[in-house]
């Protein structure tokens, strides 16, 4: 896993990870550190997810949740109910959302 963590005056985190899941997944999260509340987050890879459209739905979705594993999980279910998706499954993109936080393993 590749980390890299930066932060600015007001205290908002951006951090990447990439990882393989079967397929990779890579993950840019921004989000606040005193609240842990996600800013904003994209999701890349070589995953599949259909129809398109709902990876910016997921992305769009995930923005003010908090980070951590229920929120998200409850958050990601809700939102992948109607689609379709190969190359991940739901717990192991909340425990990569989290990882991404850089709360283990920091470099």
């Amino acid at each position: 896993m590749n980390r890299k963590l930066n932060s600015n005056q007001d205290e908002l985190v951006t951090a990447t990870t990439t990882t393989k899941l079967g397929k990779i997944v890579k993950i840019k999260l921004d989000y606040k550190k005193e609240s842990q509340l996600i800013h904003s987050i994209k999701i890349t890879g070589d995953f599949f997810l259909h129809p398109e459209e709902t990876i910016d739905q997921l992305e769009q979705g995930l923005c003010g949740v908090k980070l951590e594993k229920n929120d998200l999980k409850n958050k990601i279910q809700l939102l992948l109910k109607d689609s379709e998706f190969f190359g991940f499954d739901i717990d192991s993109l909340v425990d990569i959302i989290l990882g991404t936080k850089g709360d283990e393993n920091k470099i």
